[in-house]
Order: C-alpha cells, then sequence, then structure tokens
C-alpha cells in the first residue's frame, strides 16, 4: 500500500507540473512573436486579407489563454492538435519520432552502464591504482567533452570511411542498416553519460566497501567478487538509481544537438523542425511528450529505490497518514 500511494501521490504532482510546463510553454511561444502562417506573408500570391482569414480558420487571432485552453481540451479528448508544416494530426508525427528517441535513450544508457559497472567496481576496489587513476582520465575526458564536439567529430568519421550511410536518410534505408545507424549517435549520447556513471559507481562502491556488514563478509572468506556483487553493489545501488532517473531528462534535452547533427529522426530534430516552421501544435506536442518521458524516469527511479532499499519502505509505513 504504501507504494501505490507514493505512485498515486507522484501521478497527481506529474499532472501538475505537465500543466505548468504546458502553460509556461505557451507563453513563451507567444512571447517569441509569430506563428505558422507569418511566412506565408512573403507570398505574393496571398493577399494580407486572406492570411487573415485563414489565422481565424485556425483560432490563431484569438486571445492567449483562448488558444490555450482549446489547445487543453484537445489534449483532454486524447488529441494533440494539427501540425501546420506537416499537414498531418501531431500524435501521428510525435509517436514514432518518441520510439526512435527512446530507443537511443535506452541504448546509450545501457552503453553508459555497461561501460561504468565493471571498471567502476573495479577502481573502487583497486583505490590509488593505476586502474583507479585511468578512471579518473576517462571521468574527465568524458564529463567535459561537449556533446556537439562528439557529435560532429562523430559525422566526420562517418563521411571519411562512408559508416551507417552518412547523408541518406533513415526511412530510405533497409531495416538492418537502421537499425546499425543508432549505433552512432548511441556511442555520442553515451560518453558524458559514462563519466557521470563511472564517477558516481566508483564512489558509491568504494563507500559501501568501507560498511560493517561488508567486512563481515569477506571475513566469512567470500571471494571479492561475491562481496562485491552480493553485498557491496546493492547498498551502493541506491545513487545509482537516482543518477538514472536524472540522466534520462539529459539524454533527452541533449538529443536536440546529436540527433540534428546525425540525422536521427527522433523528438529533437523534430523540435528543430517545428520552432522553424513555427509550428506551435507541433512544438507544443513534442514538449508535452519530453516531459511525460521524464517525468516518468523519476517515478521508475522513485519505485525502484523502494524495491531495492527495504528501509524507505518501512520509513514510509511508519510515518503516521494526514
Amino acid at each position: 500500500m504504501p507504494l501505490l500511494r507514493l505512485i498515486f501521490h507522484r501521478l497527481l504532482q506529474e499532472v501538475f507540473v505537465l500543466l505548468i510546463v504546458s502553460a509556461l510553454t505557451f507563453v513563451l511561444l507567444a512571447a517569441a512573436g509569430g506563428d505558422a502562417l507569418a511566412t506565408l506573408g512573403d507570398d505574393p500570391r496571398l493577399s494580407e486579407e486572406m492570411i487573415n482569414v485563414l489565422r481565424g480558420m485556425f483560432g490563431l487571432d484569438q486571445p492567449l489563454h483562448v488558444r490555450f485552453l482549446r489547445w487543453l481540451s484537445e489534449i483532454l479528448r486524447g488529441r494533440m492538435g494539427y501540425s501546420f508544416f506537416y499537414q498531418a494530426p501531431v500524435g501521428s508525427i510525435v509517436w514514432p519520432r518518441l520510439l526512435n528517441t527512446l530507443a537511443l535513450a535506452v541504448s546509450s544508457l545501457f552503453i553508459a552502464w555497461s561501460f561504468a559497472l565493471p571498471f567502476g567496481a573495479l577502481a573502487a576496489r583497486h583505490a590509488g591504482a593505476l586502474t583507479d587513476r585511468l578512471c579518473g582520465i576517462v571521468i574527465l575526458i568524458a564529463a567535459s567533452t561537449p556533446r556537439i564536439v562528439l557529435a560532429l567529430g562523430a559525422l566526420a568519421v562517418t563521411a571519411r570511411y562512408s559508416l551507417f550511410s552518412a547523408g541518406v536518410a533513415l526511412s530510405a534505408l533497409p531495416a538492418y542498416q537502421r537499425a546499425a545507424g543508432i549505433i552512432q549517435p548511441a556511442l555520442v549520447l553515451s560518453v558524458p553519460l559514462i563519466g557521470l556513471f563511472l564517477a558516481h559507481t566508483r564512489d558509491a562502491l568504494r563507500s559501501a566497501l568501507r560498511e560493517e556488514f561488508v567486512r563481515a563478509a569477506r571475513a566469512k572468506g567470500l571471494p571479492e567478487s561475491v562481496v562485491i556483487r552480493r553485498h557491496a553493489l546493492r547498498a551502493a545501488l541506491n545513487p545509482l538509481i537516482t543518477i538514472f532517473g536524472l540522466s534520462l531528462g539529459g539524454v533527452m534535452s541533449s538529443s536536440v544537438i546529436v540527433e540534428t547533427v546525425l540525422g536521427w529522426p527522433g523528438l529533437g530534430q523534430l523540435c528543430v523542425v517545428a520552432v522553424r516552421a513555427r509550428d506551435v501544435p507541433l512544438l507544443m506536442g513534442v514538449v508535452l511528450v519530453t516531459a511525460t518521458a521524464v517525468l516518468v524516469g523519476n517515478l521508475m527511479a522513485d519505485i525502484l529505490l523502494r524495491l531495492n532499499d527495504p528501509r524507505l519502505r518501512l520509513d514510509e509505513a511508519n510515518q503516521p497518514r494526514q
């Protein structure tokens, strides 16, 4: 029951946060000026009167609060509006891009964790040794290199050696080449995550290895690998789970640069298109879906924390109900 209450309270908070984020985004877009029909003024075949008629047809001449409430009512009906640029419902454009971005995020997180966990454990086990110093160098380089530099470097390597069919749309490639195309942006996104995860894994395990229960496990004659895997790692998981939940938001936001440079058809690339076209319904759909994915990632991290650490469940169960 405490876990169910946690999920219920988090869902209520997330609905409130999504409402605030949507309202702020709508206000900021209105303050920026212009709309999807502004570029039509350069077309000599369309008069200003015709553009005003179109603006009235789409409700773009209404006050800001009226437009926001109309958009919000569409969301409550399960619709996300209509894209001016693509001339299609926003949902049909956003959902496939969301799956591409989530696949990219999961791949980059998998690569980062696959590297950070074994090498972080090795560095924690041999503090001050060569492995520990090498991990420090990797952390410094990975954390200080901007993703734009990594993306441009990957693009240069791709163009130089004709890897992953650079410059060709992924939709025009066979399925196996589209699957291989995710490797390049996933590697670029994973490099800063490797520095972050490696630092936290090393420090968390190093702290856990000093605990009394770990010393007791060693006194029983258990191998060091078993001590780390069965005892120290679980004690070190709490900060790592928290970092996992927070890193999902960083991956989603930084995918704008990587997807645009490397041509991955995800939400980041779609966001750039929506901003250039001043397509407010499309951009609102991207913001809403991205914010929802980030909040769901944080909720998953909270649930995993409770499942991993019984002390958190006991504290919540012992708290007096309001």
